[in-house]
């Protein structure tokens, strides 16, 4: 039951930081809310994604976990009876350190308590989907990730004891792409109300994704790779075979 109410807990948070970034990149995923339907067929179909990172950087001043979030869209591929081809496309991906010594140099004034580094990504992975069962897929394959911001938060003191939280930009310090692997198991939902006998597919999932590349320029600076836990779901949208059938018959 514990475990249960765990679960329920983490898929309302991610279902939440879903919506709320399906807000704030409105075009895109309008653009799939408008064309979802329309261009969904047997062979290929669109979705909404998202999830929440665990990102880590390993063997960099003993770093603990950055919690963040990754959002995108989805292209789903019919390759056969049980291959699917998933090329997705992130704008979103949030990753990073927490707890470390800064980066760069901080004023005199200020008495660093705790900082962190925040990583942003725009993540492109082409996966290969292999459904085991009706119900579990695993899938893996490249990912290409774009640095589009790098930042550095320290949160300490200045004098008077009064608290401040300093925000520095630190992109020059890393690299600009970032090349690694992921690998997913999922589970796809077909869900189904009393009043109606439409099915509703939600597709949640489990990823970890190696880095393969280091993330810093200098090795002098830092030396480590991108390593992420992702816990998500794809809200995808296809057409049962009754629906094509309409959709064919129709006028």
């Amino acid at each position: 039951m514990k475990m249960r109410k765990v679960l329920h807990r983490m898929l309302l948070v991610t279902l939440l930081s879903s919506i709320a970034w399906v807000v704030s990149y409105g075009q895109a995923a309008l653009l799939v809310l408008i064309l979802g339907d329309r261009v969904a067929t047997e062979n290929f179909h669109l979705s909404i994604d998202g999830a929440l990172n665990i990102a880590s950087l390993p063997n960099f001043e003993n770093g603990k976990t950055n919690i963040g979030l990754n959002f995108g869209l989805g292209t789903h591929i019919k390759l056969g009876e049980k291959w699917h081809l998933k090329p997705e496309f992130k704008p979103l991906s949030q990753k990073g350190a927490i707890i470390i010594d800064p980066i760069t140099a901080l004023p005199p004034e200020i008495q660093s308590d705790k900082t962190k580094i925040r990583l942003n990504y725009i993540e492109i992975p082409v996966l290969l989907q292999y459904n085991i069962s009706p119900g579990f897929f695993v899938s893996a394959g490249p990912q290409l990730s774009i640095l589009s911001a790098a930042q550095q938060f320290t949160k300490g003191k200045i004098s008077g004891g009064a608290e401040t939280l300093l925000k520095i930009d630190i992109e020059s310090y890393f690299n600009k792409y970032d090349v690694s692997f992921p690998v997913e198991l999922g589970y796809s939902l077909h869900l189904s109300t009393k009043k109606s006998a439409t099915k509703t597919d939600v597709n949640i999932f489990a990823r970890y994704v190696y880095g393969l590349t280091d993330v810093f320029k200098d090795p002098a600076v830092g030396s480590s790779h991108n390593s992420t836990f992702q816990i998500g779901i794809s809200l995808p949208f296809v057409k049962t075979p009754e629906e094509m059938a309409k959709t064919q018959k129709a006028p």
